[in-house]
């Protein structure tokens, strides 16, 4: 049986392998969060300092500290390089998808396991942020493993699970904050609600469960209290929880809709299954308990139900909304979808004929949509009227839509021959293909078109040697902090820039080309200023120059 696991692991690990080691340290960081949090952690190790977070040198109140400890484990292995920033997340995404595996074994059975391990790995979404340096992949590790101690710990009536619950849920805490503890407090509740087990709470086991919880994430919260004088903690609670909450911050909000959209497309490829899998598996939860539904498996359903819901329903609320902020459903998901389909498989769930021809459909949409995306991005197809930043050089990329046609197509001739374990392997082996095609290649060409580390490489700025001071006007990007190695100065107009660069000591001045241009027209002496560094950026839509007193 372990052999047999242990094939299992090596197959969900070789599979994560392909979904995120590929040119992982090849592309630059994306700003703002990846810019912020790699170099929070680089200046943490740079200072010798494990208490207080930095960023460009003053305090940063955003996050928690557990991502920048294991960034700064990277560094020290791997250089303080983008692969460096971003491995702790693949490391994060791989033990998720492993126990992910192993909570739907225990749920479902073995072949219900493996499929969700593969349809969790290959999931757009979950495989883009075990790319990034940003908490989610690891925050998602430690949610995950709270449910699972829940599950494997609470059975035919144990207690042992409230412990050890505890102690994930402080792990998750010290990753994000608040969230960690009472989402899954909830989950739990309105699971035991719904099985009539809520008498189960009245334990006094629960008072010990919250002191192994403050033995976890206490420590780090009160010194860091005590270090800064309560400012992290005051803006860390008030502004990046209870406002956040209330408030739509940095532009970043949507109807109450928005979460349930951005599944339906984030979930890619596996979304085409989405709407059956919910649909079953209400039903399956809400049958009475008979031969036919298994008490274990109608809980089972029950408890990822509660896990979907609550995470959905609480982010949809919330005024500030990102898609991030749902990763935590898509491993419920997964597991939902792999039982549908393993169960449809065996002929233990008989569909309507019209629904998996309709999924393959689903599939070969997936594959036009990408190469049309990718087409009209890259210019080569031409929307008239329409005002959209170009990307010239993705179009090359077009054709990864024709893996998932090719997998439709695959999956297709398997339902007419009624081979239903080639339809839903055909359906695994696609999206795995096609999900690490596109996270590894179609970001060297955005690359391109993302200014930072080209600017600072060009300009010199990052020479250890010299003495210098960095300016910013009318724009500012995280990650120049990261490769620069410097502190880089905010400033709002004209007036201050000249003052700096007036100074004998060398200045280098990030400024907009359009905002430049405006200058030297107002300000003819600007013209004796050296040019530097020249390069577009995406973000601000135009050229960023780097200018110069030298």
């Amino acid at each position: 049986m372990w052999m047999h696991r242990l094939t299992h692991y090596a197959l969900l690990l070789a599979a994560m392998a392909l979904l995120t080691l590929p040119n992982l340290g090849v592309h630059s960081l994306w700003d703002v969060d990846e810019g912020v949090n790699a170099e929070a952690a680089r200046e943490m190790m740079e200072a010798g300092r494990w208490i207080s977070p930095h960023f460009n040198f003053e305090l940063r109140t955003a996050k928690p500290a557990l991502l920048y400890w294991l960034q700064m484990a990277s560094y020290s292995v791997f250089g303080v390089t983008e692969f460096g920033a971003r491995f702790p997340s693949v490391l994060a995404g791989m033990s998720t998808v492993l126990m992910i595996y192993e909570l739907a074994r225990r749920m479902f059975g073995v072949q219900t396991g493996l499929l969700a391990g593969i349809v969790l790995a290959s999931a757009f979404e979950f495989c883009m942020l075990s790319h990034a340096a940003t908490p989610d992949s690891t925050l998602l590790l430690f949610t995950v493993l709270t449910y699972f101690l829940f599950w494997i710990l609470s059975r035919n009536g144990s207690q042992t699970w409230i412990i050890p619950c505890s102690m994930a849920a402080g792990l998750a805490v010290l990753t994000k904050g608040p969230v960690g503890i009472v989402m899954p407090a909830v989950v739990i509740f309105l699971h035991l609600l719904w099985n009539r087990q809520l008498s189960r709470l009245l334990d006094r086991r629960l008072i010990w469960g919250f002191l192994a919880f403050l033995l976890v994430a206490a420590p780090w919260y009160i010194l860091v209290t005590v270090e800064t004088r309560g400012a992290w903690i005051k803006q860390f609670i008030g502004r990046e929880n209870v406002t956040r909450f209330m408030q739509p911050m940095e532009n970043h909000q949507g109807p109450i809709y928005y979460h349930i959209l951005g599944v339906m497309v984030l979930f890619a490829p596996w979304s085409i299954f989405l709407a059956a899998t919910i649909w079953y598996s209400v039903k399956e939860a809400r049958r009475a308990s008979v031969d036919s539904a298994p008490e274990n498996d109608r809980e089972a359903c029950r408890f990822l139900l509660c896990w979907l819901a609550t995470y959905l329903g609480f982010f949809s609320i919330a005024a500030t909304k990102l898609p991030n902020y749902v990763l935590p459903v898509y491993p419920a998901l997964a597991i939902l979808t792999a039982r549908f389909l393993e169960q449809w498989r065996t002929g233990r769930l008989t569909l309507p004929r019209w629904i998996m021809p309709a999924a393959a459909m689903g599939l070969l949409f997936v594959g036009v949509v990408t190469g049309m995306g990718l087409a009209i991005a890259g210019g080569l197809i031409a929307i008239p009227g329409a005002k959209m930043r170009l990307f010239p050089g993705v179009e090359r990329w077009l054709w990864l839509g024709l893996v998932p046609i090719g997998g439709a197509i695959i999956a297709g001739a398997a339902l007419l021959r009624t081979r239903k374990t080639l339809f839903v392997s055909s359906m695994g082996i696609c999206a795995t293909a096609f999900v690490a095609l596109v996270a590894a290649l179609p970001v060297l060409s955005f690359d391109e078109y993302k200014a930072p580390r080209k600017l600072v490489a060009e300009s010199g700025v990052r020479q250890a040697e010299h003495d210098s001071r960095l300016l910013a006007l009318q724009w500012f990007q995280p990650s120049v902090v990261f490769y620069s190695r410097r502190e880089v100065e905010r400033i709002n107009n004209w007036v201050q820039a000249a003052d700096t660069l007036a100074l004998r000591l060398p200045v280098y001045l990030f400024v907009p080309e359009p905002v430049w241009k405006q200058i030297q027209e107002q300000k003819p002496k600007a013209l004796a200023y050296r040019t530097v560094a020249r390069q577009y950026d995406f973000l601000k839509n135009c050229d960023i120059l780097v200018v110069t007193n030298q």
